[in-house]
């Protein structure tokens, strides 16, 4: 939670007794001009003070145990094994395991974007009210019965003051796997299953190299390993394996925009290129279209892609147009695979 206060004036503050702010991270003071401290019978002392009990750090355990890996819930335990090292704290797991945590007042509510893509839906089957206007109350009902449904099975914790649940279709790691599992392995060659049930290993195992052992350097994703200082612009790690790179991934549980970047960043080294290169090009556009499109519109997925093409043979894809992709899994692409197509095209123009 974050509070910002805009004051166009002066602000006095006068207290009788101490006057003490304390914060888990930093706390930094900007000004124009001058930021002054003055203490006028002992001082300005800098240093160390006692931990403030509200905050209830004490039950904070900063050191993440290794979990199985294998199944999609794989995502589940390394959310759940966090909320349990952190249960007094206000300290919040990353999104990309099981979701955002979210008030248990919320409970059974769809947000905008559900609602306004179920409203699309019905538009599109044609479904109007006697007013002229998207009939969709009917659908979205019944799916604020399903979510209530499914978040009343949802684990619950204590945060603040607050009592609060997972959001697993907020999620990234937890949703996509089990997206992947239930949608998309039906529907590959048993070539493509094979690729995918390794990669869903892989996945695992890189986080586990980050989030436990505090180290990993991507193979196929360089920029990633640059922009942090991991490696060199010539691949070579210029420190040993256990002082920066061991620090920079020290309670990266506890950053979600550096946790974020980290896990996309396994994505290409899991997906691997080489053998992704390999697959009939019915599973490759299958995969590449299974995540939702609002997904592809974001930076981090688009860099993921990128990073994924530049390392695949390109002959073996290049050749593959895409109608008779459209003839040879009898499904039309162009309404989910416009923006798509047109990125695959800048690739291998």
């Amino acid at each position: 939670m974050s509070r910002t206060r805009i004051v166009k004036g002066k602000i006095t503050e006068i207290v009788e007794n101490d006057y003490n702010i304390f914060s888990e991270s930093n706390i930094v003071d900007n000004a124009a001009e001058m930021v002054t401290d003055k203490g006028e019978r002992n001082g300005v002392i800098y240093g160390k003070t006692k931990t403030f009990e509200g905050l209830g750090t004490k039950s904070c355990d900063y050191i993440p145990p290794s979990v199985g890996k294998g199944s999609c819930n794989y995502y589940v335990d390394r959310f759940k094994n966090f909320m349990k090292r952190h249960t007094d704290c206000l300290h919040t797991p990353p999104v990309y395991y099981y979701g955002p945590l979210r008030d248990i007042k919320e409970k059974g509510k769809l947000s905008e974007y559900e609602k306004a893509v179920i409203r699309l839906k019905v538009l599109a089957q044609m479904k109007l009210s006697i007013f002229g206007n998207v009939d969709g109350h009917v659908e979205i009902d019944a799916a604020e019965k399903k979510r209530l449904q499914e978040d009343n099975a949802l684990p619950q914790y204590t945060k603040g003051n607050k009592n609060v649940i997972p959001t697993p279709n907020g999620s990234y790691g937890y949703k996509y796997c089990t997206s992947f599992t239930n949608e998309l392995m039906p529907r590959l060659t048993k070539a493509g299953q094979a690729w995918l049930n390794q990669a869903k290993m892989d996945l695992q195992t890189y986080m586990e190299q980050g989030v436990v052992d505090k180290y990993y350097i991507s193979k196929y994703n360089t920029t990633y390993n640059i922009k942090n200082n991991l490696t060199k612009s010539n691949g070579v790690t210029p420190f040993e394996p256990k002082t920066k790179i061991n620090l920079f991934y020290n309670n990266i549980e506890l950053n979600n925009t550096k946790f974020q970047s980290f896990a996309f960043a396994t994505h290409p080294d899991a997906y691997n290129p080489k053998k992704m290169s390999i697959l009939p090009v019915q599973d490759l556009f299958r995969i590449l279209l299974t995540p939702d499109m609002k997904e592809w519109m974001g930076k981090e997925t688009w860099e993921q892609a990128w990073t994924m093409a530049k390392n695949m043979d390109y002959g073996s894809v290049t050749k593959a147009s895409w109608e008779e992709l459209k003839k040879d899994t009898k499904e039309s692409l162009e309404s989910a695979g416009n923006k798509l197509k047109s990125y695959w095209d800048e690739i291998f123009k």
